[in-house]
């Protein structure tokens, strides 16, 4: 297998890589332009069980951040263009509904699950 075809099965954490990637199809969040806007008030971490995502709430004081769920790749083709702070997530690959959140000295932590391997073959 060539690398530019390993580096296009490679599933990323925003969708803007993937696209980049030339498959737009495998990521597992889509954060919106007006989040990317604050970038250094959040992060994404991708860990072997789930995608952790800090926010520092002395940031976000003044508004919510909104997590939204699209199922079977309906998002794929568009642009995260909503006028709030929001995280689309790829439903495909991250449990959405299983998400922990926490909250701590300023930083609140989302914890969001991702499908084992069996559970996305149940799921399609």
């Amino acid at each position: 297998m060539s690398i530019a075809v390993m580096a296009s099965k490679k599933i990323h954490l925003f969708r803007q890589l993937a696209v980049e990637a030339g498959s737009p199809g495998d990521y597992y969040i889509n954060p919106s332009e007006k989040l990317m806007s604050r970038t250094s008030e959040w992060s994404a971490v991708e860990h072997e069980d789930c995608i952790e995502i800090t926010f520092n709430k002395d940031g976000f004081k003044d508004t919510n951040v909104y997590l939204r769920g699209y199922i079977n790749k309906t998002i794929f083709d568009c642009e995260n263009k909503m006028d709030e702070f929001n995280l689309i997530v790829n439903t495909d690959l991250l449990d959405h509904k299983g998400v922990k959140m926490e909250v701590k000295d300023g930083v609140q932590k989302w914890y969001i699950p991702k499908f084992r391997g069996d559970e996305n073959k149940k799921k399609n």
